[in-house]
């Protein structure tokens, strides 16, 4: 129940509803007559729209982010083993009969297929069920396995946000002695995990994946466009989980 009412109001704070929500409150005080109220929130609703679907707003929202580089075979061949993060799944998919890897986790757990081919570090999956349905973790570890042909020797499912991960990994990996470990998620999600899994004990190797594809040439890069948007959003989306892991003391 917490994690569908966090859920939910994320979606309310994120794009496109936060704006839609302005737009909609806008509309209503125009009916009312509050021409002046409601003039100012649909130029905020329709302006705000506009400029966070341009591709300079996106890369500089991205930028903003600290976004580490790729790992190096240096810093790669440190690590005891891997860790990847789940990005989400797709329910009841009809071609599988049965739940998959949405495009966020594929992508991650496609680079740990990657770097056990070329390190052959064990592996853990984590990720739980918060919206109900097969946990992260198992699917992960199906597709790892029956997929991409990699083991997978732990296996974290009770999980529900990138704090446990963190935590519920070292419960694991520290009574294996493991404290150094390859870190698999998104570029964009790298510096909040990489921070969570630092307190919870462990030395992070950062191995991100799934780099925005950035910039645009010339005047596009002030044209809207329906990708950028969603770029913003997903810097926004890991801003506004930062300051949630501020409030709740999680962060340094």
């Amino acid at each position: 129940m917490t994690s569908t009412l966090n859920t939910i109001i994320s979606q309310f704070i994120l794009l496109p509803a936060s704006l839609l929500t302005v737009l909609l409150i806008g509309c209503i005080l125009l009916y009312k007559r509050c021409n002046r109220s409601a003039l100012l929130l649909l130029f905020i609703g329709f302006g705000g729209l506009t400029v966070l679907s341009m591709p300079f707003t996106a890369q500089h929202l991205v930028q903003s982010l600290g976004i580490v580089p790729a790992a190096t075979p240096a810093s790669l061949a440190k690590a005891q083993a891997i860790v990847v993060l789940g990005g989400g799944i797709k329910r009841d998919q009809p071609e599988y009969a049965a739940d998959v890897l949405n495009t966020s986790s594929l992508e991650r757990v496609r680079y740990a297929a990657f770097l056990y081919d070329e390190y052959e570090l064990p592996i853990l999956v984590t990720g739980g069920n918060p919206g109900g349905g097969e946990a992260e973790g198992w699917v992960m570890k199906r597709t790892l396995e029956g997929l991409f042909n990699v083991p997978v020797r732990w296996m974290e499912t009770k999980s529900k946000d990138t704090d446990e991960n963190a935590r519920f990994s070292w419960d694991i990996l520290s009574k294996q002695g493991i404290t150094v470990i390859a870190l698999i998620t998104h570029a964009t999600h790298m510096p909040r995990a990489q921070r969570a899994f630092e307190q919870a004990g462990f030395t992070v190797i950062p191995a991100a994946t799934g780099f925005p594809d950035l910039p645009v040439a010339g005047v596009m890069n002030f044209i809207p466009q329906a990708n950028s948007l969603g770029l913003s959003n997903l810097a926004l989306r890991e801003w506004v989980g930062r300051l949630w892991y501020w409030v709740r003391g999680h962060t340094r």
